[in-house]
């Protein structure tokens, strides 16, 4: 009886194990490899300072997460022609690059195989931020041709960072002639142009419409927030407003103090797959808050349950 316990006890030790690491295989995102989004779809991942001052140790990170693209944000586009990345000065107001040398290198590596990255974005403006209405002014003296500071600033962006795409995040001003004549100016230059709105819906709508009528195609992508002021938004009603554009959905990482806020990696793959037919890819905002909160979920967590999402 008691050999018959014993091995009964060491049977039951072995499939105990067995399951444990099957679970950890299960729900481990450090277990699971990265996926990439269907075809025709995208993955987009927003992020701040570690994007500029993070080193390669980010770079390594982003190359192998899943994310299809990367948006540096943000911009902030001074009275004067001068830009800041966040509050690392890069461009002087003759348009010369003065910021960090390695900045260049780091990012082109991004777009070197192996990675799943294969676009980089800039983003311009911020919530409360004044670069649009910089933007307007610079616009009314200097017009944007090649000679004014603002071609010569966005040119000098193209060259250190790689970027083929400006990521519009207007949250002051909403100045639809400006902003039109501001798009038109980029993509004469070779860029692509993304919206990333909240509200003003018609702001926006009128922007895509009349840069489309004169440029088509220059506007290709629609980041749509669905959190914080823009929770409550559907793709399904922003896409009336965009041709044959349809929205990607924005979700937060978890976020906060103790990381309370925001959503997991399960939650975004769960609202993304209830919108997938809504919607051609998914963002998530914001790659600072995913390092500060890295226990809830890593890089490739987020871009796994967007990509899975999308399926």
């Amino acid at each position: 009886m008691t050999s018959f316990k014993s091995l009964a006890f060491f049977l039951l030790f072995i499939v105990s194990i067995s399951c444990s690491e099957n679970n950890s295989e299960n729900t481990d995102p450090s277990n699971q490899k990265p996926t990439n989004p269907p075809a025709n779809k995208y993955s987009a991942i927003f992020g701040g300072g570690p994007f500029y001052s993070g080193g390669d140790e980010v770079i390594v990170d982003l190359k192998s997460s899943g994310f299809s693209t990367v948006i540096l944000w943000t911009i902030h586009v001074g009275e004067d022609g001068s830009m800041n990345f966040n509050d690392q000065k890069v461009i002087d107001s003759n348009g010369e690059y003065i910021g960090d040398p390695s900045w260049t290198n780091r990012l082109s590596s991004l777009l070197e195989t192996p990675t799943s990255v294969d676009r980089i974005e800039i983003g311009v403006g911020a919530w409360g931020a004044q670069s649009w209405e910089n933007i307007k002014n610079m616009i009314e003296t200097e017009g944007s041709g090649k000679e004014s500071k603002l071609y010569q600033s966005f040119q000098k962006l193209m060259e250190i960072t790689g970027a083929t795409a400006i990521n519009f995040d207007d949250e002051v001003t909403y100045d639809v002639a400006s902003t039109v004549q501001f798009s038109l100016m980029l993509a004469h230059m070779g860029y692509k142009i993304s919206l990333c709105p909240f509200d003003q819906i018609n702001y926006w709508k009128l922007v895509y419409e009349q840069v489309n009528a004169q440029k088509p195609e220059s506007i290709d992508r629609v980041y749509l927030q669905c959190y914080a002021g823009g929770y409550s938004n559907k793709p399904a009603i922003w896409n009336q407003h965009f041709g044959d554009l349809k929205v990607s959905m924005g979700l937060w990482c978890r976020n906060g103090n103790n990381c309370v806020n925001g959503d997991s990696p399960s939650e975004i793959e769960s609202k993304i797959e209830t919108d997938a037919g809504n919607i051609s890819g998914g963002f998530i905002w914001l790659y600072d808050d995913i390092q500060k909160c890295a226990a809830y979920g890593t890089s490739s967590s987020y871009a796994r349950a967007i990509n899975k999402g999308l399926q």
